[in-house]
């Protein structure tokens, strides 16, 4: 069996949840499969690869309000109707080589984690051009109208909230499974806290507090970092500026009353999550996906508006995380969670009725299962 798996590489989400579908499949026991890992933009013109995912960076870097509502914006059908054929032709003219590649390979099963490749490859399908069962993971907790195209045989999504949303928008309900974002195992809890706090070498009594927002280095760190000097004797922090290099050295060039361990782009997240009490961090689909399944409880810091917030509502609605707007308001959540511990159950609680830590596997076996 051949299959296809194809994310995008905007946004380091789309790639991650890819990775770990691909990852399932190599631990399925099949012998049988040919498995791609393809990044659609390395098959778009140059012109499209080179703006494209730039383009995306810059506006959630400098002008996220603008493209939030754009976001909405477009999400309406009468103005999506009146877009979507410049997008259709945009699309096409860009990624020929990507249509001509799939229709060469002809894959039984393409899994797309992004949603510029069943837009071009459903068209395809339905002129006869390829013959693949076609499979969409829904990358945010609430989709956008992008997310939904002909020729898509089935939707994979996060909740039953994502569910009814798809099929208030004509997508029928036979096609769509609620089965949680895929995550790789190493995000599954490993019962390792103790170790890890150890080997930064950190205290296990006390509340351990993860500070991070994605690749882009994005937060108030420095502000919250200050905010809790006032828990100075019960708290202790991981911080991870990602690519953000001047974040990393204007906060290792600071003394903190507490222990503060101060990281830049790292591949051992994991391990960071698994020791912490609690993850402020921004509401992307892979990365909460992550803590959920690791059971850390977030504080959702300043969703970059459009799918961020609408995975932050979803995570609001089952109360199943923290918020806040600005940096001084960690100081009233904290002072809750020392004060009272059930305040941090009752998260948990709410986190283990979302999470699906085993999402990748399951699809895995639906996908083979239905060949």
């Amino acid at each position: 069996m051949k299959i296809d798996i194809i994310h995008a590489t905007a946004g380091e989400g789309h790639r991650k949840i890819a990775i770990a579908v691909q990852d399932a499949f190599a631990r399925s026991g099949r012998d049988d499969l040919e498995v791609r890992l393809l990044n659609c933009l390395d098959y778009v013109s140059p012109t499209f690869q080179k703006t494209y995912a730039p383009l995306y960076y810059w506006a959630v870097l400098h002008a996220a309000g603008l493209w939030g509502g754009f976001y909405e914006v477009l999400d309406y059908a009468w103005v999506y109707a009146l877009v979507k054929p410049f997008r259709a032709l945009t699309n096409s003219f860009h990624a020929q080589k990507l249509l001509a590649e799939i229709v060469g390979h002809q894959p039984d099963v393409i899994i797309s984690t992004h949603f510029l490749p069943p837009e071009i490859l459903g068209r395809a399908k339905q002129k006869g051009l390829i013959k693949s069962r076609m499979i969409t993971v829904v990358t945010d907790f609430y989709p956008h109208t992008f997310w939904v195209n002909p020729g898509t045989d089935q939707y994979w999504v996060m909740a039953e909230e994502t569910k009814r949303d798809l099929v208030s928008r004509g997508v029928p309900a036979a096609s769509i499974t609620d089965g949680g974002i895929p995550i790789v195992p190493m995000f599954k809890p490993t019962g390792r806290r103790s170790q890890i706090l150890k080997t930064y070498g950190l205290d296990e009594n006390r509340f351990t507090i993860l500070l991070t927002s994605g690749s882009f280095g994005l937060g108030p760190q420095e502000a919250i970092l200050e905010e809790l000097k006032a828990f100075k004797d019960k708290v202790q922090c991981f911080v991870v500026c990602a690519n953000n290099k001047e974040l990393k050295v204007l906060l290792e060039s600071k003394a903190y009353p507490y222990p503060v361990k101060i990281f830049g782009f790292i591949d051992f997240m994991p391990d960071l999550m698994e020791a912490s009490d609690l993850m402020v961090a921004k509401s992307g689909g892979s990365t909460t996906s992550e803590a959920l399944t690791k059971g850390v409880v977030m504080v959702i810091m300043r969703p970059i508006p459009g799918q961020e917030t609408r995975n932050a509502k979803l995570l609001k609605a089952r109360q199943a995380a923290f918020f806040l707007d600005e940096p001084r308001e960690i100081h009233a959540i904290v002072k809750s969670i020392l004060e009272d511990p059930a305040v941090l159950s009752k998260k948990r609680a709410a986190i283990h009725y979302l999470s699906r830590p085993n999402a990748a596997e399951d699809l895995v076996r639906a996908v083979l299962a239905s060949r």
